[in-house]
Formats: structure tokens, C-alpha cells, sequence
């Protein structure tokens, strides 16, 4: 399709994700879909990226440039869908911003097998990471998620439908209405396919984070508090947090702006004073 929004598709699950095969083509509908995502799975690897790698002896990777030329090469390869990259989801937002043309409108990150839900998260979240690294490059987005928990099976492209026909009405609305002049980047999560959804909820992340760590019979170990408590239908979050909403099987949508902002620095102004003597 020629007319309506040029969009960067991109994900961390992988080019050959069920995920993004859905995205695609739902997005397809609505306008020009140029594909640039990892060439296999960079889940959680937030918004890291390739540049500076070089690779050193023995082809071991080692921070650093090459002859002070400050750009590092990309590999890739072609796919049916556009580009599979050898490189982090951050990498294909930043390639894909700077390379494509015409320059996309809006990028969409997803669909994530995989709620992505939590303040604590969406650094983390190699799917919302992709979507700040847009909103960082003045660039509208959208990450998209959907909540796999306790749903048995495999996932085909066809588990994605409704996610992926929300995100194409939501591309829409929100190029058409101006959203993006108010917010850098929406994060948006959806009940699995084996929920009925029962609404669709505008929410703020939830700020609670429950992760500890333990060492059994010598060995370290992560566990995820708040996983834990949703796959017992009880978790500590307030009403209007994204947590809940998912909980309610409902679909939450979070309008963002990209975070690091400076605050208050009076504490730290005798410091600065003694220190610059």
C-alpha cells in the first residue's frame, strides 16, 4: 500500500517471530511496512546496542573503534520481510531512522510474547526499549506486548490478531488526532488469546517491583516476585496501573515521554561549591 504512514517495524523476539509476522501484515493495511529487526532473538537486552564492537582476536568482541572512525558496520541480511539485522532492536531503530527512505512516520515495536508491564521494565524490555530509543530520536512509537501467562500451545501469527488490529487503529487515530505532540511513546499491553478482553484502559506503569535473589546450594538465583503473584491472580498494584489492567483482562494502554529528566539538585549544590574550590 502506498498510501498512509511509512512505519518501521522492529521486535527483540526475532525477524522470524509470529509476532511481528502478525504486525506486519495488519500494519500492511494501513500503510508502507519496512521491516528492520534482530536476525534471531535479543529479548531483555534493553536499549543496548552494537556500536563501538568491534571484533578483536579470534573474532571475540571488544569495545572500541577501529582506526578513529567513529561508526561501526551493521551486517544484515534480506528477508521476505525487509531486513534481518545482526544487532540489538535499538540498533534497527537507530539504522532504520537514519538509513530508510523515505523517513518512517512512526515506528512500532512488537508483538512481544510476553506482557511488558511495570516502571521497572521498560528499560529493560527489549520491545519498549526499541520504542524509546524513537521517542529519544524525536521519532513517534509504539510498543506492543501481549500476556502469555498460563496460555498453553504455540503461538502462530494468528494468536496475534487482536494486538495486531489494535495496533493499526491505534497507528491511525493517534497519527490522525495529534497525539504524539503531547507524548513521546506509547506502551501497550494486551490480554493473551486465551482471554476475552474486556475493555481497553488507559494506564500509567505500575511502580511496584518485587525481585530478590538467593544463593541455593551455591548457586545464584533470580526470582520474580511479581510474576509469581500474577500467576496467583493477586498482585499489589493500585487501580489505573498497567498490572491491574492486564489482571482484569483488560488491555492497557500507557502514554510516556522519555525519562532522565533533571530534578531538583539543591542537596547537592555544597558539594559541587566545596569541590570546584
Amino acid at each position: 500500500m502506498s498510501d498512509g504512514p511509512h512505519i518501521l517495524l522492529t521486535n527483540d523476539d526475532g525477524i522470524d517471530a509470529p509476532g511481528l509476522r502478525a504486525l506486519a501484515d495488519e500494519l500492511s493495511s494501513i500503510g508502507s511496512v519496512r521491516v528492520l529487526a534482530p536476525a534471531d532473538n535479543r529479548s531483555a537486552v534493553g536499549r543496548s546496542l552494537t556500536y563501538g564492537r568491534t571484533a578483536g582476536e579470534d573474532d571475540e568482541p571488544t569495545i572500541g573503534f577501529a582506526d578513529a572512525q567513529f561508526s561501526s558496520p551493521v551486517p544484515h541480511a534480506d528477508h521476505d520481510l525487509g531486513y534481518a539485522i545482526d544487532g540489538t532492536p535499538c540498533d534497527c531503530v537507530v539504522v532504520g531512522l537514519g538509513a530508510l527512505d523515505p523517513e518512517p512516520d512512526v515506528v512500532v515495536a512488537g508483538c512481544n510474547p510476553g506482557a511488558n508491564l511495570g516502571a521497572y521494565v521498560l528499560s529493560r524490555s527489549g520491545t519498549v526499549s526499541a520504542a524509546m530509543e524513537a521517542a529519544f530520536l524525536d521519532t513517534p512509537s509504539i510498543a506492543v506486548s501481549m500476556n502469555t501467562l498460563d496460555h498453553d500451545g504455540d503461538l502462530t501469527p494468528d494468536s496475534f490478531a487482536e494486538p495486531a488490529t489494535l495496533t493499526a487503529d491505534l497507528v491511525e487515530y493517534a497519527l490522525a488526532n495529534d497525539v504524539f505532540e503531547r507524548i513521546d511513546y506509547l506502551n501497550v499491553n494486551t490480554p493473551g488469546p486465551h482471554r476475552e478482553t474486556r475493555a481497553v484502559e488507559l494506564t500509567r506503569p505500575s511502580t511496584v517491583y518485587e525481585m530478590d535473589g538467593s544463593v541455593e546450594n551455591g548457586q545464584f538465583r533470580l526470582h520474580n516476585r511479581l510474576w509469581e503473584q500474577m500467576a496467583d491472580g493477586s498482585i499489589p498494584d493500585d487501580p489505573g496501573t498497567d498490572r491491574r489492567a492486564i489482571l482484569a483482562d483488560r488491555t492497557s494502554i500507557s502514554p510516556l515521554s522519555v525519562p532522565y529528566r533533571s530534578v531538583d539538585h539543591e542537596a547537592l549544590e555544597r558539594f559541587v561549591a566545596d569541590y570546584s574550590v
